[in-house]
Order: C-alpha cells, then structure tokens, then sequence
C-alpha cells in the first residue's frame, strides 16, 4: 500500500513540473531568448532574472530597476470570441479603437536600451489584444462590455500594474510610471501628461502653485520630495522637469520651459493609468506617473530608435537630479 501511494506521489509530481514548463494562458510563459540575463559569476544561481511572462494576452517583463513602462493600446492580437466594444455596450464618454501604432516596438527600444546603459531592467506591462476588445487606459466600467470574456484580460493587466508598483515601492521608495501612447496631432511633439487638463496647464506658473494642482498632478510625491528642494511648477515644466530634459536632447516635446502650455493646440493631459499609478491625492503613494504621446515622426521607423536613445537618457538624468531611491 505504502508503495503505491509513493508511486502515485512521485507520479503527480512529474506531471505538475511538466505543466509548469508548458503551462500558457493564451500565450506564453518563460524566458525571452533576445534577452540576456544577469548571473552572479562562476555560473551561480542568478542575482536577477529577466524573464518575460505572456499570459491571457497581457506581456509583463520583470525588471529591478525603480521605472514601469505601460503599453495599453498598442497590441494587435485578436479573438473572436470575445464581444468587440461599441460606445453602446461600454457607454465609455471617450469611446475610441484606434490602435497605437508601434508603440510597442519603441517601448522595446526603451527597456533594452535602458539596460545597456544601466545593466538594470525597467518593469513592462504590455497589452497584446486589440483596443477593439478592451481599453487599458479606462475605468473598468466603460473598458470592456460587462459580462464579457476580456474582463479577465482588463483585470490581469491592472494586477500587473499594482502588483508591480507595490514592489517598486517596497525595494526602492519611489519609482516612475511611464504609459506609452501615440497620438495624430498636427504638431509633432511628445505630449507629457501630468493628470492636468489642458486649460489647467494654460495657467501661468503663479496661479499653478496657488491652487490645488500639485495634488491633483500624477507627480504630487515628486513635487513635495525631490532631491534639490524644488516646486512642483518647477518639476512639472521648469528646469528639473522631465520635458526639459528631453528638450535638451531635440526632442520636441510639451511641456517645458520654452514649451509651457499646449494653448488651444490638440493635447492629452493623462488618462485613467497615470491618475491610478501616479501620485495624485487619488493615486497616492510615492510612484509618480507620466502619460508620452508620441508623435508619427517618433514612431517611424526611421526615427524611433533616435527617439528611444534619448528617452532613456532623459529618464537617467531626471530621475538622477531629482529622485532618492532606498
């Protein structure tokens, strides 16, 4: 009897490990072979592991440095089984498909040339599927048809968003969200988005810090606790801004300095992602977040790994003057 159930115990354990290495959910499940991965030296068991997790549509890269990059609207993968969205079955007020083309691809460019630069790797959250199934940047009331299959894709999506935050928190203090977005306004230029709206910004910088604004921004923790002690007018478009930062590496972006306010121009200010993981009054916490609209000319093949080179250099100066990391 006694023999049995051991051969039956070790039975169900072969079995469970070779699920394990099959295991996927609509996707896969493992390690990306373009991406290398550290390993202490001699060939000891690894110090970090750069794996890449696909499951129920939704890609998530771990990563151990202190910055999340978001991608919701640039999948374009699809199932027919699930319920296509309409402005009548979600009653979504901002109610769009549109697909953000290669946004995907420039966020690739983001995080590996991060790592060359820094032998670190950011955190990636990516959603494969279609806009016309689900949107990522939306309450998930008006994200997905009610009742639908792809409300599990909108809820893993937003548990790798949290998940994640509270563990940049836990190992560095603070961190960075950046949601990646591509955006058909005339004006070629990356729209940073702060969760302020547009006549918001069109305020003068006295009128900003009278207000409640800060509070209301995605960096609200940066503009209370930054390393020189500076306003949050002065993180939002000012000298320490991260749109100076890109600015002085030619890259057109709003705002900034000598770009502080879009006037009556076409810009997006930052959707539900930046007001749930940054660090407004609502969001809370030490992670601050930034919607990037980027233009076609950053996106285009020929320019987006120009672009991606000086995004990542940006992000290494700003969050070198300005944060203090555990």
């Amino acid at each position: 009897m006694k023999n049995t159930l051991l051969r039956y115990l070790l039975l169900m354990l072969v079995l469970f490990s070779s699920l394990m290495q099959l295991y996927s959910c609509d996707g896969k499940s493992g390690t990306d072979p373009d991406i290398p991965n550290e390993e202490t030296p001699g060939g000891e068991s690894p110090a970090f592991k750069r794996s890449v997790v696909v499951q129920n549509f939704v890609e998530y890269r771990n990563g151990n440095f202190p910055l999340i990059i978001s991608v919701p609207h640039g999948g374009g993968e699809s199932d027919n089984s699930f319920t296509v969205r309409t402005q009548e079955n979600t009653a979504d007020p901002e109610f769009a498909t549109v697909r953000d083309m290669y946004t995907m691809e420039l966020a690739h460019l983001i995080d590996s040339m991060l790592h060359a630069r820094t032998g670190k790797y950011a955190h990636v959250v990516i959603c494969r599927l279609r806009r016309t199934y689900v949107d990522m940047n939306r309450q998930r009331q008006y994200a997905v048809p009610q009742g639908s299959r792809q409300e599990g894709v909108y809820d893993l999506y937003h548990s790798r968003m949290q998940n994640t935050r509270n563990l940049v928190t836990i190992e560095s203090g603070r961190g960075l969200v950046l949601d990646i977005h591509g955006h058909a306004h005339e004006i070629q230029q990356v729209e940073l988005g702060y969760s302020l709206s547009r006549s918001e910004l069109n305020m003068s910088d006295s009128e900003l810090m009278n207000g409640n604004y800060a509070s209301e921004s995605s960096i609200y923790s940066l503009s209370k606790n930054n390393k020189l002690g500076k306003t949050f007018v002065e993180m939002l478009r000012g000298a320490y801004s991260f749109g100076n930062f890109l600015a002085a590496r030619n890259v057109p972006c709003i705002p900034h300095s000598a770009n502080p306010s879009p006037g009556t121009n076409g810009y997006f200010s930052g959707g539900y992602i930046t007001t749930t993981y940054g660090s407004s009054g609502s969001g809370g916490g030490t992670v601050d977040a930034i919607q990037m609209e980027f233009d076609s000319t950053a996106r285009s093949a020929e320019q987006r790994k120009d672009y991606a080179s000086n995004v990542v250099d940006a992000i290494l100066q700003f969050l070198d003057t300005n944060y203090q990391f555990k």
